[in-house]
């Protein structure tokens, strides 16, 4: 039966094309921005669980940074002190020879930080214990670091990731339902103008 108070038909394909057309906008967003969850209401306990998974592995990687910054500073004292051990060596041969009075032991002195070759080396292999203790931390703490920041990052993709294959395929179903839709509402609308036909 015609109407023409209201093309309920229409009406109906106008409403599902304007669902189709969200559908297709969300897939299409999904695929751009390789996120299965952009917003809040796509998934709001997804979203704040991958947020905060995600702040995790900043969070870890930030601190990988810190560990490489401390390792390399343990390193540099380590090359100082390979460079002690030589003054120090120097100072023996120095004590060994009876020169201890000259300027240059005086000055090895001050770039060792001994009174003597023996205070010398006993003061750099303490600091040498020292820096090999703050390198295998610092590696530890970076390896460890680095596997959590990994893991986070796996975890808020589990979360926030979209399934690739899959939004290509919605993406295909909502240009048909799209184009679809579009045909059934012009076809819903002859409905209109076979009543003008009548007037003619």
């Amino acid at each position: 039966m015609v109407t023409i108070l209201s093309n309920v038909s229409a009406l109906a394909a106008s409403r599902q094309l304007g669902v189709s057309k969200i559908g297709l906008n969300t897939a299409i967003e999904r695929l751009t921005t390789g996120r299965r969850v952009n917003h809040a209401n796509d998934d709001s306990a997804a979203l704040t669980a991958g947020n905060t998974a995600m702040a995790n592995s900043r969070s870890a990687a930030a601190k990988v940074y810190a560990n490489n910054a401390a390792y390399f500073a343990a390193l540099n004292a380590d090359g100082a002190n390979a460079q002690k051990t030589q003054d120090a060596y120097r100072m023996a041969e120095m004590e060994g020879a009876g020169t201890t009075s000259d300027a240059e032991y005086a000055t090895l002195q001050t770039s060792t930080g001994g009174t003597t070759s023996a205070a010398a080396l006993t003061a750099i292999a303490a600091s040498q214990v020292t820096n090999a203790n703050a390198m295998a931390s610092a590696l530890t703490s970076a390896q460890t670091n680095g596997i959590q920041a990994e893991t986070s990052q796996g975890i808020a993709d589990a979360w926030l990731g979209a399934d690739m294959g899959a939004e290509m395929a919605n993406l295909t179903k909502y240009q048909i339902l799209m184009q679809a839709g579009t045909s059934a509402l012009n076809n819903a609308n002859q409905s209109a103008n076979s009543v003008l036909g009548l007037f003619r």
